[in-house]
């Protein structure tokens, strides 16, 4: 595994409204009209986002900057500072370096097959299920799998993913580096959208449209709305 002291993100400087290699556009919008504004002239550029929302300590990106993409990857690659943060994808060889646990596993897996056999209460479906994944994962096929790396203090490689729930996972040691970075950078960005990740928060078309419009709603009521204290008076 490889260890590394990855610089945080948010300290690599990022040029501001300067349309990036793979499509990606960082800027700040610290006010309602200028996210409402800036939305009105690039909505149909930009089918993806992320937003940078209040944190006492920020890793990624501050409050009211915003990084805009074509694509989930290139959204997540400019947040990440993909090539210059030191984050990156390994290969991890569980049966390499926890040869236990992954014995461990299969035995497991046959064992409570067993059980529920002995039971009587395996169903046709378990069994064709079981059938399925020991093709799929063997002891001798199944090693380990490809996960994002070399993250900052707080975060693990292991939980990234929200513990790889809901994600395909990736299992061949010999699939192209590219691809594995741009399918984990895709699930990062859908991670985002479905858990409460913090000082992120990912958008697409539609909710960005329903964020402009609910702030507007909240300023009708006269409540706090984005950016109310950058507002000038």
């Amino acid at each position: 595994m490889k260890e590394k002291s990855p610089r945080l993100p948010v300290f690599i400087e990022l040029p501001e409204r300067a349309l990036l290699e793979d499509g990606a556009l960082f800027v700040r919008l610290r006010t309602l009209a200028e996210l409402d504004e800036f939305w009105s002239e690039n909505r149909d550029k930009f089918a993806f986002a992320c937003e940078g929302k209040l944190s006492d300590q920020p890793i990624f990106l501050h409050e009211y900057e915003w990084v805009f993409g074509s694509t989930k990857a290139a959204v997540v690659r400019t947040v990440l500072r993909w090539g210059q943060s030191g984050i990156e994808c390994e290969f991890y060889n569980w049966a390499h370096h926890d040869p236990q646990m992954h014995e461990m596993f299969f035995g497991d897996r046959d064992a409570y097959r067993d059980s529920m056999i002995q039971k009587g209460i395996w169903s046709e479906k378990e069994e064709a299920s079981f059938r399925v994944d020991s093709v799929r994962r063997s002891a001798a096929t199944y090693r380990g799998w490809w996960r994002i790396c070399n993250l900052p203090s707080g975060f693990s490689s292991s939980e990234w993913l929200d513990g790889g729930k809901g994600h395909e996972e990736l299992s061949d040691p010999q699939m192209p580096y590219d691809e594995v970075a741009i399918t984990l950078q895709e699930q990062t960005f859908d991670d985002w959208r479905q858990s409460d990740f913090g000082e992120i928060e990912a958008h697409n078309v539609e909710s960005i449209d329903e964020l402009i419009q609910y702030w507007k709603d909240e300023r009708a009521k006269g409540e706090d709305y984005y950016g109310e204290e950058n507002q000038i008076t």
